[in-house]
């Protein structure tokens, strides 16, 4: 377009066209408006327009909406929380200040005296204009003659003005006291009285010693504000003054605490901040068991978006509540089960299935708790077969004996013998279930792994299998089967979860030694309560937790029961650690639940093992199997039928062998390594009749308890 001589009559309309002509081409550049047109005789759509994607696929963008009623309002437990809190605050400040009414009257009236004397000061002063003194000083000592007689004018002035106040308030004064005296009943002048009193012991107070006392010790930050968390970021260099976090929702009150989202700057990260913990607890001049950051995530946060919550005190100063399932109720395995509670009183979930969980904690930290809880969820399964044994040897868990496969207590040589057979014999059908998993059509079976309706087919034989064990580095440690214990449970921590075979084991010794790496990095659950060292907290929760600002050894010794519970929600991400305080099952309750857990048994028809009375146990007790058959079979008889063995067995011992078969004798025995299947020749004791039949070598079992001493002494 041309441009016009200044003389030249501009021609408006041409302009007008030519801009719309270099508008339309310009937009037709754009990519978004690219068309071809193909020029064909069949061609029935011409020149008009051809979407290139489908209209559907264009969606409105998602928008982050705020919740249009409070999260704590649309909670039960939070609302009924905050106004209970509020409803018992409010009642107790005012039956504490309605209690000390006679007090207060009396202070006021102690210092009603002294109000007087400040209130004449004061008074005096100000007629006088003494404020105004400093600045006519200050004119005489610069010899300014001029602005001391101009300053001198105004303070008389000054105290004409406020001598004829002072006066025409006195007189009225009077006059309100006579006609009150004259007209007034006697109730006014007590009501006038105490207001002169309690005015004038108001002025005599000091700020010091006030009137009226707080009826409860606050905490330092009772209330979040804007102004506090940005002193509380500043302070831990998680921001600057000319780089402000901002607040992307404003701060409320949220269950027994308050809770705000933040947006660091652009740049700073909220792992950052979470690392930071202690740092911001020292800028609130809180304990940092008050003060929990966490990760804003999915569509709403962001990699700088934080939430922080404020806990009005130590969330865990009181004790954790009952398990919610002591009285009723039943676990599906496949789900999720009530754990324990985090820091602002929500249920936590540990989802047990297709993982492996590893509990570490110094002694009397409620280590034996925690692992019992997920040990009574699949009790509370009938389809879980259950193994537990516990190094200790005490009464923790001697209820599951009424419902467990295989059991046992200690360290004695039987125990860890039937623990090594038991895993021994466990890999086996870990890999037999992993054959008939491969027989299985897709529909059945889609992800190659078993599912509730799988596990429920008995004819499968693939229900779940828990493995709990108790203090576990007594069994890892073992001089003889040490290596092979942790060899076996490796194993099935590697391959066994997706088959349904669940470890548990708990240790008060988590280094390298009791639990060998190979192990533990196949264990996806980890929960770590109190440690003495950072390294030891590492160990259980896996490399990089202390380094993301997870450490089990700060944790006080006061909170019993509180741990870090790692990969809860089937995920091994170290950020995604959180406090729990674990649920309560006294002894008493245990038993309980092991009762209606043999019910559920009883009933589903899923009672096996040492529970059914199909398997013996290999106890820490003084009843020792090797001993016992050298006492019934004497050295003059070699050999001996394993009928006859069981007979004398019970006649020896009807507590322990009563009832016991020639099979139960040979799957006693196999641990120890002795055969029992070689074909004995003897005499039957009822028909006198000679025959081969299945026995034992007395050899076998003289060679196996001297092998086991040998053991002991070199222990």
């Amino acid at each position: 377009m041309a441009t016009p001589e200044p003389d030249d009559e501009f021609d408006w309309k041409a302009a007008e066209a030519d801009i719309i002509d270099l508008g339309n081409a310009r937009q037709k550049r754009r990519p978004e408006n690219w068309s071809a047109d193909i020029d064909d005789e069949h061609d029935k759509i011409g020149d008009d327009l051809v979407l290139v994607d489908p209209a559907d696929l264009y969606t409105a963008p998602v928008l982050n909406r705020r919740p249009i009623i409070p999260a704590w309002l649309r909670s039960k437990p939070e609302a009924v929380a905050a106004v209970r809190w509020h409803i018992n605050y409010g009642l107790y400040v005012s039956i504490y200040h309605l209690a000390r009414l006679p007090l207060y009257a009396a202070r006021l009236t102690y210092r009603a005296p002294r109000g007087v004397a400040r209130a004449v000061a004061g008074t005096s002063r100000w007629m006088s204009d003494a404020e105004g003194r400093p600045v006519r000083l200050a004119a005489v000592r610069r010899e300014d003659a001029a602005d001391y007689l101009r300053l001198s004018r105004q303070r008389d002035g000054r105290v004409r003005l406020r001598t004829l106040i002072l006066l025409t308030t006195l007189m009225l004064s009077l006059f309100v006291a006579a006609v009150l005296l004259i007209a007034a009943p006697r109730w006014a002048w007590y009501a006038a009285t105490v207001a002169i009193v309690g005015v004038l012991g108001f002025i005599g107070s000091s700020a010091d010693r006030p009137l009226m006392e707080p009826a409860a010790v606050k905490p330092r930050v009772r209330k979040l504000t804007a102004d506090v968390l940005m002193r509380a970021f500043l302070a831990a260099g998680l921001c600057k003054a000319d780089k402000p976090i901002t607040f992307p929702s404003p701060i409320m009150r949220d269950g027994p605490g308050w809770r705000a989202v933040i947006d660091l700057p652009f740049g700073t990260k909220a792992d950052t901040a979470i690392k930071k913990r202690n740092d911001l607890a020292a800028g609130l001049d809180l304990d940092e068991v008050q003060v929990w950051p966490e990760r804003v995530r999915r569509t709403a946060g962001s990699a700088r978006r934080l939430a922080l919550w404020v806990a009005d005190e130590d969330p865990y100063a009181k004790s954790s509540g009952l398990w919610p399932l002591i009285a009723k109720g039943q676990v599906d395995i496949f789900e999720p089960f009530p754990f324990g509670e985090d820091q602002r009183g929500r249920t936590v979930l540990l989802q047990l299935i297709f993982t492996s969980l590893l509990i570490g904690a110094i002694p009397r930290m409620g280590k034996t708790f925690a692992a019992r809880l997920p040990a009574l969820a699949c009790a509370l399964d009938p389809i879980v077969e259950l193994h537990i044994y516990d190094g200790k040897g005490g009464q923790d868990w001697r209820s599951f004996e009424r419902i467990a496969h295989r059991v046992g207590f200690g360290v004695r040589d039987e125990v860890v013998l039937g623990l090594v057979e038991d895993l021994r014999a466990l890999v086996e059908d870990m890999n037999r279930r992993y054959d008939t998993i491969a027989t299985l059509p897709a529909d059945i079976c889609p992800e190659s792994k078993v599912t509730r309706a799988i596990a429920e087919r008995r004819s499968l034989k693939l229900w779940p299998v828990l493995v709990s064990i108790d203090e576990f580095q007594r069994y890892s440690g073992h001089v003889i089967y040490g290596d092979e214990i942790v060899s076996l449970l490796t194993e099935l921590g590697k391959v066994g979860p997706s088959v349904g075979i669940m470890l548990a084991l708990a240790t008060q010794k988590p280094d390298g030694k009791a639990v060998p790496t190979d192990l533990r990095d196949n264990i996806g659950t980890r929960f770590a309560l109190k440690t003495m060292t950072w390294q030891s907290s590492e160990a259980v929760l896996g490399a990089g937790s202390y380094t993301a600002g997870y450490d089990s050894s700060r944790l006080q010794r006061a909170h019993k029961g509180v741990g870090i519970l790692l990969g809860a929600d089937d995920s091994d991400a170290v950020e995604e650690a959180v406090t729990v305080r674990t649920n309560r099952v006294p002894m008493a309750d245990v038993d309980s639940v092991i009762t209606r857990a043999r019910a559920l048994r009883e009933s589903a028809g899923t009672l096996t093992g040492y529970a059914a009375g199909e398997l013996p146990r290999a106890d820490s007790s003084a009843v020792s199997l090797l001993d016992d058959i050298l006492t019934v079979v004497p050295i003059n008889e070699p050999k001996v039928w394993s009928e006859t063995v069981a007979a004398r067995l019970a006649e020896l011992r009807p507590e322990a062998y009563g009832g016991w078969k020639p099979e139960q004798v040979a799957t006693a025995l196999k641990p120890y390594g002795i055969t029992v299947g070689r074909q004995v020749w003897g005499t039957d004791p009822v028909t006198r009749e000679k025959a081969n039949r299945k026995g034992i070598h007395r050899e076998d079992i003289a060679a196996a308890v001297a092998e086991r001493d040998r053991r002991r002494r070199a222990a």
